[in-house]
C-alpha cells in the first residue's frame, strides 16, 4: 500500500485501534488473525495491509515498536498523533491551517492516489479522531506574554542543568544516564525556540491546547518535535538526519536494551548535542543561552 494508508471501511479504523490497545499482544499478525478477530475477508487483508503502512506492523507482519508504544502509552492518542502526522503530513499540515474541506484534503493527497483519495480523507479524519487532532481554531485569550517569557527563562535553565547534569553523568562513567540527560537539554531548548503565541505550535489539539508546559512537554514526543523543528526551518535537512540519530541512541539507552555506549561514544554524544544547540540557538540569537562548554575527555573519575 504505496502512499497515504486507507481502507475501503471507515469504521474498521477503531476496530482495529482497539484491537491493538485491548487484546494480547500477538507474536504474528496475519490477515487469518485478524479474520478471527471479527473483520471478514477480504476487508481483514487490508486492514492488516493498512497496519504495515502504518508502521504498527513490520513488513513479515510482527509488531513494531510504533505498535508497543502505543498500546502501553498512558497517553495512546499523542502517540498516534505522531504516527498520523508522520503518514499523513500534508493533510495534518492542511488540518493545522484551518478547516479544510474533504475536496480540499483529498486534493492535497497528491496526484498518485486520486483515484483512491475519498478512501484516504475517510480514514485519515478517523485517525484524527482517535488522535484528537482537530483544525486550529482560537484558543480564546492567550496567555499574558510575561508568563510565557517565564516559562521560555525556565525551559533555558532547564537547558543548562540538563547538560550539566549530562557532564557529571559521564565524570562518573554513567553514560545511559548522561545520553538521557543531554538529550532532555536539547528537548528544552528546542521548546524554547517554539514558544511564540503560547507554544502554538505544540498546541496542535484541543487536548493540548490546555495543557501545562510540562504536560506539553510529556505530550510531544521526539519524531514529532525534531518534524516541527524541520517545518518551521529551525534546522536544517542534514540536521534532522543527525537528529534521528541522536534521538535513536537516546532512546537505546532509556528503555531496557543491551547497549551500553563506553565514555568515547558518550562524549561524542554530548559534543552532537552541542552542534545541534548551536545551531538551534542561532536563530533566535538574543535568547539563546549561553553555550554549555565542551564536555570533558573521557577519564576515570577520581
Amino acid at each position: 500500500m504505496a502512499g497515504m494508508p486507507y481502507v475501503h471501511d471507515r469504521t474498521q479504523v477503531s476496530r482495529v485501534l482497539d484491537l491493538v490497545l485491548n487484546a494480547t499482544t500477538p507474536a504474528h499478525v496475519t490477515p487469518q488473525h485478524l479474520e478471527n478477530n471479527g473483520f471478514p475477508m477480504p476487508a481483514a487483508a487490508q486492514v492488516w495491509g493498512f497496519l504495515r503502512a502504518m508502521g504498527l506492523l513490520d513488513a513479515d507482519g510482527i509488531p513494531s515498536d510504533r505498535w508497543t508504544a502505543y498500546r502501553d502509552a498512558d497517553d495512546p492518542p499523542s502517540v498516534l498523533h505522531e504516527v498520523v502526522a508522520d503518514r499523513y503530513a500534508p493533510l495534518v499540515d492542511q488540518v493545522g491551517a484551518g478547516a479544510p474541506t474533504d475536496a480540499e484534503l483529498e486534493t492535497a493527497v497528491g496526484s498518485n492516489q486520486q483515484e483512491h483519495a475519498a478512501h484516504v480523507v475517510a480514514t485519515f479524519r478517523a485517525l484524527c479522531r482517535r488522535a484528537g487532532i482537530v483544525a486550529r481554531v482560537p484558543r480564546g485569550p492567550v496567555r499574558p506574554r510575561r508568563e510565557v517569557l517565564h516559562d521560555i527563562g525556565d525551559l533555558l535553565r532547564r537547558s543548562v542543568d540538563e547538560f550539566e547534569q549530562a557532564r557529571r553523568c559521564l565524570a562518573h562513567d554513567l553514560t545511559r544516564p548522561a545520553h538521557v540527560a543531554a538529550w532532555n537539554s536539547f528537548v528544552a531548548l528546542a521548546f524554547a525556540q517554539l514558544a511564540d503565541d503560547d507554544f502554538a505550535a505544540l498546541r496542535t489539539s484541543k487536548h493540548r491546547a490546555e495543557l501545562s508546559l510540562d504536560d506539553l512537554m510529556r505530550a510531544v514526543h521526539g519524531r514529532e518535535l525534531i518534524r516541527l523543528l524541520a517545518r518551521h526551518e529551525l534546522v536544517a535537512a542534514d540536521d534532522g538526519t543527525v537528529l534521528d540519530d541522536v534521538l535513536r541512541r537516546r532512546n537505546d539507552c532509556a528503555h531496557p536494551m543491551p547497549y551500553e555506549p563506553d565514555l568515547a561514544e558518550t562524549a561524542t554524544y554530548l559534543s552532537s548535542i552541542l552542534s545541534l544547540s548551536a545551531s538551534l540557538t542561532e536563530q533566535t540569537a538574543p535568547t539563546a543561552p549561553e553555550a554549555p562548554s565542551t564536555p570533558p575527555p573521557p577519564t576515570t573519575p577520581r
